[in-house]
């Protein structure tokens, strides 16, 4: 693969136009890669600390996504010196998402790298920005989708990342012009996706006559022991709570629990590397979604992918449409993602998803509008029990949940507007992805002087 045509016509360009000004990138920076082995694993997982760059943590627009940080304690991030990372250093993945890179910010001062990724350090006579901007565009990519290997996973190393020749002598901010105007683009249209889709709890609040009081200004407050039931931790009992699920039971909608809603509720299987099929050919394996498979905003999303061998599923282990599919467990932020299963792809799910098939005349899309709502408000993360650093919402207690259940046309219409305002969502998204597409062309044809 290596001598294909187009890598070949490639290199042949590059050299023309460049020659020597071509220069390996472990000339220019320091190339580190992540810790080897158990150095980190889930079990150091902890919700402060120093924070752990993953490949979730690299957006693909170039830029660092702390949506889902998770960090590892101040001592062991500091044994591990020689893999942490700070702002103007890059990181990149190097499986998965190959090739996904981003400049570190400075939200924090300092921050470790996991395995499968590798940094960039201290960049000499040329910038962090046009390092980062080459890698992303077409050249870099085919560059290292030539240099990668690997039989069951491509993948690259901190020796391909050093070999990777950078022209050293181009318009350099020229061409970070180019980049940054369509990033200004693609972020703008991001951006009035995500506020479509944030505004669908101001929604749901709204119509169905609710409030939430997200200031914490009550320290002390007393309960009843008449009151108390099921649960003694005091955040349960607090009054924002406690007011949130009186309007639930005053309200001049009906009040039903989960359970009495569902036909069935199950949760998928767990996969480990040995179960994973990600080598085998698409006719043998279907997607298995996890966590990451549910956006923040309760989509279905295919932006890292797992997969399941067909030879190990049963007809009861495939998604069914209609299901709502709400994540079980996760850091506490974010349990209780939900969305309803509505696509055409064959899919299984991990354990950390629950499936909900639910009783005729109920609308799904009204189920996973509430069940996202009340994670917004931090109410699965309440009802969670915690283990080895996750947080968890187990059957029985998502099955004692009482919601707001209005009649059908109610559930519809509401149900109508969510998906109004998710497709409206998605067709910015495309066009966002368009246009960050067309200034990495624009970038590519300036470098190549065509």
């Amino acid at each position: 693969n290596y001598n294909l045509p187009k890598y070949l016509e490639l290199d042949k360009k590059l050299h023309t136009i460049f020659g020597t000004s071509l220069t390996p990138l472990g000339e220019l920076a320091d190339v580190i890669c992540g810790p080897f082995g158990s150095a980190i694993t889930n079990k150091d997982y902890q919700e402060s600390g120093i924070p752990l760059i993953r490949i979730t943590n690299i957006s693909r627009d170039g830029y660092m996504d702390y949506s889902d940080i998770i960090y590892i304690s101040e001592e062991l991030g500091n044994s591990l010196s020689r893999t942490q990372v700070s702002a103007g250093d890059i990181v990149i993945s190097q499986r998965g998402s190959l090739g996904q890179c981003a400049i570190v910010d400075d939200t924090f001062p300092k921050l470790n790298i996991s395995a499968n990724i590798i940094a960039i350090k201290n960049p000499k006579g040329v910038s962090a920005e046009f390092i980062r901007n080459y890698i992303l565009s077409t050249v870099g990519q085919t560059l290292l989708e030539r240099a990668s290997s690997g039989q069951v996973q491509q993948k690259i190393t901190t020796q391909d990342i050093a070999d990777l020749l950078i022209p050293t002598k181009c318009d350099e901010q020229m061409l970070i012009t180019i980049i940054d105007a369509g990033h200004i683009q693609y972020k703008n249209k991001v951006q009035q996706a995500n506020d479509l889709l944030e505004g669908k709890r101001g929604y749901l609040f709204e119509r169905l006559n609710l409030t939430f009081d997200n200031s914490e200004s009550v320290l002390c407050y007393a309960q009843k022991h008449s009151m108390i039931s099921l649960r003694i931790d005091a955040d349960f009992y607090s009054p924002r709570f406690t007011h949130f699920r009186r309007q639930i039971e005053d309200s001049v909608y009906p009040t039903v629990q989960i359970g009495e809603i569902c036909k069935s509720i199950s949760s998928g299987f767990a996969a480990g590397k040995q179960d994973q099929a990600d080598d085998l050919p698409d006719n043998e394996r279907v997607p298995q979604l996890r966590p990451f498979s549910i956006t923040p905003y309760g989509q279905i999303s295919f932006a890292t992918k797992k997969y399941v061998p067909i030879s190990r599923l049963q007809e009861k282990d495939y998604c069914k449409k209609g299901e709502v599919l709400f994540n079980n467990t996760n850091s506490a932020e974010w349990v209780g993602k939900s969305t309803v299963f509505d696509i055409d792809t064959p899919c299984a799910t991990s354990n950390h998803i629950t499936r909900i098939t639910l009783k005729e005349g109920i609308n799904p899309y009204y189920i996973a509008a509430f069940f996202n709502m009340l994670r917004s408000i931090g109410y699965w993360k309440l009802l969670s029990t915690y283990f080895n650093n996750q947080a968890g919402v187990n059957t029985e207690t998502l099955k004692a949940v009482r919601i707001l259940l209005p009649k059908k046309t109610i559930q519809d219409e509401i149900a109508e507007e969510i998906l109004r305002r998710k497709n409206t969502a998605e067709a910015l998204r495309i066009e966002a992805e368009q246009d960050w597409e067309a200034a990495k062309a624009e970038f590519e044809r300036k470098l190549l002087g065509e």
